[in-house]
């Protein structure tokens, strides 16, 4: 499969936490191309089953498909577009941004700044907050609330931008870049009988609670499972505790990652020589797998991810051999794994 073609069309795709719809749609029709059962519960998580003939038990392979962005709060007497937050975002980075507005239907919009020559000294200074940040749609006040109902759902306007050395940008890859993994994972093992069931989940409302995570893994109840999301990646302003890109899977530990299950992951990837980082964590992950982990009765966890420079802007960007890179080592993994009795081997 095509990685950067896959992660541009699903960058490409609006779905904020909450109104996943479009994506929870996409990613079923793919799935049904290679998956036993594929169906969308009752909150949009994607569960994809590729059943085994042969063996028994369950592995569960885990991305979020919802993006950080703002919903309408409500709309002045000039047809201006006030905005509040879904997700992490920093408001310092909007003004002068291009967004979509999912109204009635999309519509394009920007966010407007006030020109720094008619700022005073104290308005200059002033920490920006979403109650000074507002959308223009070019519309009167009357076909702004025709057309935009209160809380419609606003994402950033798509770039997919290609880079030098394999570097992409766009919006949203955190996390549509892992599902794209997923999917090329899929592709890669379709036609392999790995010995137990294996689910695909395309989760919702990570970025708002981890809570589409949590709820399938309820559904499916796996022997293990793998999350796969972004960490951060190493920028002028931030070296500290960051990964380069280029430098393959980042396989977390601590206490929110059973011990087994990823030193045999990690010993997979010594084995095939796919290069790897550690990465930390002493706390919540701040990830799926935090509320994966505690599911059901605890479900083995494993936390995979690849490195993202500026993420929760509109110009995250990564390497696709990162991209790549984790997909081998999912793919490693899934073929050398196998569980008997109470131990993961």
């Amino acid at each position: 499969m095509n990685i950067i073609k896959e992660i541009k069309q699903l960058s490409s795709l609006s779905g904020i936490s909450g109104y996943e719809h479009r994506i929870s749609q996409y990613l079923a029709n793919k799935f049904k191309k290679y998956c036993d059962e594929v169906y969308i519960d009752s909150i949009g998580n994607v569960i994809a089953l590729k059943r085994s003939e042969v063996g028994s038990g369950k592995v569960m392979l885990e991305a979020h498909i919802d993006e950080i962005g703002m919903m309408v709060k409500s709309i002045d007497d000039n047809g201006f577009v006030l905005i509040t937050s879904v997700g992490g975002i920093d408001p310092r980075i909007l003004y002068g941004n291009v967004v979509n507005v999912h109204g009635v239907r999309d519509f394009i919009g920007v966010i407007g700044a006030k020109p720094p020559h008619v700022m005073t000294d104290d308005e200059y200074s002033d920490v920006i907050d979403f109650d000074k940040l507002y959308i223009d749609v070019g519309m009167s006040a009357e076909e702004a609330k025709q057309n935009i109902p209160i809380g419609s759902p606003v994402t950033f306007d798509c770039l997919n931008t290609e880079l030098e050395s394999g570097y992409f940008a766009s919006k949203s890859l955190d996390d549509r870049a892992s599902v794209a993994i997923l999917l090329d994972v899929l592709e890669t093992i379709k036609d392999v009988d790995l010995g137990y069931d294996l689910y695909f989940c395309a989760c919702v409302q990570e970025e708002v609670g981890l809570r589409g995570s949590l709820t399938a893994a309820y559904a499916v109840n796996p022997d293990v499972a793998i999350a796969i999301d972004v960490t951060h990646a190493t920028t002028p302003d931030e070296s500290k505790g960051t990964f380069k890109c280029g430098c393959g899977p980042v396989i977390c530990k601590g206490p929110n990652i059973h011990k087994t299950l990823c030193n045999n992951f990690i010993s997979c990837l010594n084995n095939a020589s796919i290069p790897f980082e550690i990465e930390v964590e002493s706390g919540n992950t701040g990830t799926d797998a935090w509320s994966i982990q505690t599911a059901k009765e605890g479900i083995p966890t494993l936390l995979l991810s690849l490195p993202l420079k500026y993420m929760h802007t509109p110009v995250e960007t990564l390497n696709i051999k990162d991209c790549e890179s984790v997909s081998s080592a999912l793919v490693e993994f899934l073929k050398s794994y196998k569980r008997t009795g109470d131990m993961l081997c």
